[in-house]
């Protein structure tokens, strides 16, 4: 095994589980998960922080009753029902914790 520190200083992970057709329970992918993790990952991009921050899926969070899910690093942070409208305070967030790290 090898062993390295994080290369980024903040990280979210966008659950994008999909469960069965038929499940009974429900699944951030047919939530919006998807389509979070990739809007996510854009607006890090276009705020130039892509060498400080990473957007990552993940399987299920365990929260599938109130997803979309997040969880970030290094707040520790679960979130649930993400929306869109969300991502901008997530990535403020995620940002301010890369720049304390940074320092």
């Amino acid at each position: 095994m090898i062993i390295r520190p994080v290369p980024f200083a903040a990280v979210a992970f966008v659950c994008t589980n999909k469960r069965p057709d038929g499940h009974p329970k429900p699944c951030c992918a047919d939530r919006g998960g998807l389509a979070l993790r990739d809007e996510l990952k854009k607006m890090v991009a276009e705020r130039g922080l892509d060498s400080r921050v990473k957007v990552y899926q993940s399987g299920c969070l365990g929260g599938c009753e109130f997803g979309p899910m997040a969880m970030t690093f290094p707040d520790g942070r679960l979130q649930f029902g993400v929306s869109a409208a969300d991502l901008p305070a997530m990535l403020d967030a995620l940002a301010a914790e890369a720049a304390d790290n940074a320092e």
